[in-house]
C-alpha cells in the first residue's frame, strides 16, 4: 500500500519521466487525471495508467499523453499524416467541440489503463477507432457549420 508521501513522489516521477526531464521509474507510470476533456471514458480524477511510446506507435482511437509547454494533455488521435519520417497527428478530447494538430515529437505515452485512485486494477483502454472517425466528423461539421456563422455574426452583427 503506497503512502500519501510514496503516492505523491510517484506521481512526481511520472510527470518527470514524461516531461524528459528525468528517467522513467519503474512499473507503470501513472498520472491523475484533472480535466474533463475525456469524460466519459475517462472521468475528471481518474488515474491514467500509461507506457512510453513514439509517435510511431500511436494509431487513431487509441488515447496519447502528449506535452503541450508545461503540461500533459491526455486526448484521442483523430487522424495520423506522415511524409516520411515526419508525423502529424490530430487529437482531440472526446468531450470537446474541436481539436488540434501536434507534431510527433510532443508525443510522450499511450494511455493503455484507467482506474479511480482507490482501486486495485485498473480497465484497460483499447482503442477506439469507430469514436476517432465519429469524433472527427463531429469536429469536421462544427468547423463547417459554426465557425463560418460565428465570423459571419462578427463581421456583420448578429441583426442580419
Amino acid at each position: 500500500m503506497l503512502t500519501p508521501k510514496n503516492h505523491r513522489e510517484q506521481l512526481l516521477d511520472s510527470w518527470l519521466a514524461l516531461m524528459e526531464d528525468a528517467p522513467a521509474p519503474e512499473g507503470p507510470l501513472r498520472l491523475p487525471v484533472l480535466s474533463g476533456s475525456m469524460v466519459p471514458d475517462i472521468p475528471v480524477g481518474s488515474m491514467a495508467h500509461i507506457e512510453k511510446a513514439t509517435a510511431r506507435q500511436c494509431r487513431p482511437g487509441q488515447v496519447i499523453v502528449y506535452r503541450d509547454k508545461d503540461r500533459l494533455v491526455v486526448h484521442r488521435v483523430l487522424l495520423r499524416l506522415g511524409w516520411g519520417a515526419f508525423l502529424l497527428f490530430y487529437e482531440k478530447g472526446d468531450a470537446n467541440s474541436t481539436g488540434g494538430w501536434i507534431k510527433s515529437n510532443q508525443i510522450k505515452g499511450l494511455v493503455v489503463a484507467v482506474g479511480l485512485l482507490n482501486e486495485e486494477g485498473p480497465q484497460k483502454l483499447l482503442p477506439n477507432p469507430k469514436r476517432a472517425r465519429a469524433s472527427l466528423g463531429d469536429d469536421l461539421r462544427y468547423r463547417i457549420l459554426f465557425i463560418p456563422r460565428r465570423i459571419k455574426s462578427l463581421l456583420w452583427g448578429s441583426h442580419n
